[in-house]
């Protein structure tokens, strides 16, 4: 199975490069592949053909977030949409990660990029 982890160079990332040691992982960092940038998502994507994207990507300071809101939203919400729709091109499965600190669970329908 061929897995393209975005985020690698994090935390998350990083471990996940590590667990799933035993496929085919490629790993992609900030530096390797700029998940905000639709065009260049789209061609690794499609070239790569993986049978799995896992978005460990993220911008992960909270409080700049807040101030720093086209950058949270680029990073958080567009990048993800790339990723997706490179999975919807290519069959792939996505895996994306949040945080409890924005998404704790109790809202009653699908949390929506604006949460």
């Amino acid at each position: 199975m061929r897995v393209l982890i975005t985020g690698a160079g994090g935390q998350v990332g990083h471990e996940l490069v590590a667990e799933l040691a035993g496929h085919d992982v490629v790993a992609a960092d900030r530096a390797t592949l700029d998940i905000t940038d639709r065009a260049t998502v789209l061609a690794a994507v499609t070239s790569l053909r993986p049978d799995a994207i896992v978005n460990a990507g993220a911008y992960t300071a909270v409080d700049a977030c807040e101030t720093e809101v086209e950058r949270a939203y680029r990073t958080n919400a567009l990048a993800v949409r790339h990723l997706a729709e490179g999975a919807r091109r290519t069959g792939a499965h996505l895996v994306h990660f949040s945080t409890d600190y924005v998404f704790d669970g109790t809202k009653p329908t699908a949390y929506d990029e604006w949460d």
